[in-house]
C-alpha cells in the first residue's frame, strides 16, 4: 500500500506541473519558428507621433529605356530628404517586352514583385511607375503614378504624422553562413482603428547588370539599386493581432515585438543588402504604408 501511495503522489505532481505550464503566445509567422519572440504589451510612457518616412516603390525593368530616369528621381528625392527615404525597386515578370532579363545576366525579377505589381498597383500597362507610401494623392485616381509626380507627392507626405514608430535591430548574426535574427518593434503612439500589417523585405544595392538606356542602346554595367530580393514576411505583410481573434483597434502605447530569421542567398552581397520594414494597411479601402524604415546588414 505504501508503494502504491508514493506512485500515485508522483503522478499527481507530474500532472500538476504540466497543468500549470504557461500557454505559449499566438505566433503569426507564415512558417512557425520555435524560440522566436512574438509578443505584445502596452507601454506606460507613450511616445509622440512622428513624421512619416518617404517610402518609394519603383516598378521597373531591364528592357525599359525610361526606367533609369525613375532611379535618378529616387536619388533626387533622397538628396532632398537625407535619412528620410526608403526605396524598393520592383522587377516583375509581367510586361515581358520591358522586363525580360538579358541572356547571360542575373535575373532580378521576382514573384514577390509580381504580387505587389498586380495586387497593390493593379497591373499598370506601362513602366516606370510606382508610388509614394502606396497612397492616392490629390488629382490621382490610382496608386501608380508617373515618376515625375513623385517629388510633388513627397512634399504633401512630409506634412503628415503617423501614430506608428518602428524600431529594428539585428540581435544575432553569423557572417560565415549569412544567417540573421532580426528584432522588430511596432509602437503605437496614438490609438488606431484599422488593421495594420508588418512587412519585411530584403533589398540589395550595387548590382551590375545590363539595362536599356534613355539615350538608346544598353549599358551592360548599369548599377541597379534598391532591388527587391525576397519577402521575409507574407508579401502583403503579417497582421498585427493582440489575440488571434482581435484585429485593429490599437490603443495608444500598444507595442508588438517580433523576431524573424533570415538566410541570405549565396549570390547576394551582404554588405549591399538592407532589410526594408514597413507597417502597412492591406484591406479593400487602403494599401497605405503608415511608416517605413530600413536596416543595414553590415
Amino acid at each position: 500500500m505504501k508503494k502504491k501511495f508514493k506512485g500515485f503522489g508522483l503522478i499527481v505532481i507530474i500532472l500538476f506541473f504540466y497543468g500549470c505550464r504557461e500557454t505559449p503566445p499566438f505566433i503569426d509567422f507564415g512558417i512557425k519558428k520555435i524560440g522566436l519572440k512574438d509578443t505584445s504589451f502596452v507601454l506606460t510612457t507613450i511616445p509622440s507621433p512622428v513624421v512619416k518616412k518617404i517610402y518609394i516603390e519603383d516598378i521597373t525593368g531591364v528592357r525599359c529605356p525610361n526606367c533609369p530616369k525613375a532611379a535618378i528621381k529616387i536619388h533626387e528625392i533622397d538628396s532632398i530628404n537625407p535619412g528620410n527615404v526608403v526605396a524598393l525597386a520592383l522587377y516583375p515578370f509581367y510586361l515581358t517586352n520591358l522586363t525580360t532579363p538579358y541572356p547571360g545576366f542575373e535575373v532580378l525579377n521576382t514573384n514577390d514583385a509580381d504580387f505587389i505589381y498586380t495586387n497593390i498597383y493593379g497591373s499598370p500597362s506601362t513602366i516606370p511607375g510606382g508610388g509614394i507610401n502606396r497612397k492616392k494623392y490629390p488629382g490621382e485616381t490610382e496608386l501608380n503614378a508617373h515618376f515625375n509626380k513623385w517629388v510633388g507627392h513627397t512634399e504633401i507626405l512630409k506634412a503628415e504624422q503617423t501614430p506608428i514608430v518602428l524600431e529594428a535591430t539585428i540581435i544575432k548574426s553569423d557572417s560565415a553562413t549569412d544567417k540573421y535574427t532580426l528584432n522588430v518593434k511596432v509602437l503605437f503612439a496614438a490609438a488606431y482603428k484599422d488593421e495594420v500589417f508588418l512587412s519585411l523585405f530584403v533589398s540589395e544595392n550595387k548590382i551590375s547588370s545590363q539595362q536599356s538606356m534613355p539615350i538608346g542602346g544598353t549599358n551592360p554595367k548599369y548599377i541597379h539599386n534598391h532591388v527587391l530580393r525576397k519577402a521575409i514576411t507574407n508579401i502583403n505583410g503579417n497582421p498585427l493581432k493582440i489575440l488571434p481573434s482581435t484585429i485593429g483597434n490599437y490603443e495608444a502605447g500598444r507595442v508588438f515585438e517580433k523576431e524573424f530569421e533570415l538566410q541570405l542567398d549565396s549570390k547576394w552581397k551582404r554588405k549591399n543588402c538592407r532589410i526594408v520594414i514597413i507597417a502597412n494597411r492591406f484591406d479593400s479601402n487602403s494599401k497605405e504604408v503608415l511608416q517605413a524604415t530600413e536596416l543595414a546588414l553590415w
